[in-house]
């Protein structure tokens, strides 16, 4: 049994990564501590962090194309937390709300993540749709030393490994 390109988590993760860097880093010009990457917040205002939690379900389907080709329809967890430093951020009335609010523009229920073949180097096809399935968390986080706002989605794509 051997997974194909749409099974492969390190796919997802990278077109998930992919689509954040597109909307958020770029387009928002939001600060992202990346998920495996050093960051250090001395010194900066507010940042967003993101991790990937999973996967947390899976639904199996058979032959879902042709006789030997079978799947999983599979959830993740996107999981971001939104820090705003009171030391270096005087503007931050509803900061951390108004940085919620960007990042739920790009991430409501229904929207379409393009899945890319990382592992082969291909970011210009898309190989499916992921789909924004459900939203877990959206709340304040009580934070001593920071303003704190919590955001987790479960995205799901089919998973596709050939026997």
């Amino acid at each position: 049994m051997a997974l194909n390109v749409e099974g492969k988590l390190q796919n997802v993760k990278a077109s998930i990564e992919k689509y954040i860097y597109d909307n958020l880093y770029t387009t928002e010009g939001l600060t992202i501590c990346w998920e495996d990457v050093p960051f250090e917040e001395s010194g900066v205002s507010e940042w967003v962090q993101e991790t990937i939690i999973g996967p947390s379900e899976r639904m199996y389907h058979r032959q879902v194309s042709g006789s030997t080709t079978y799947g999983n329809t599979t959830m993740i967890l996107l999981n971001f937390n939104i820090f705003v430093n009171p030391k270096e951020n005087k503007n931050i009335v509803n900061r951390t709300y108004k940085l919620r609010d960007k990042i739920h523009n790009y991430f409501t229920i229904g929207k379409e993540i393009d899945l890319y073949d990382y592992s082969s180097g291909n970011f210009t096809t898309s190989l499916q749709k992921m789909s924004i399935d459900e939203i877990i968390t959206d709340n304040q986080i009580p934070n001593d030393n920071y303003q704190q706002y919590n955001l987790t989605y479960v995205i799901e794509w089919l998973e596709k490994w050939n026997t």
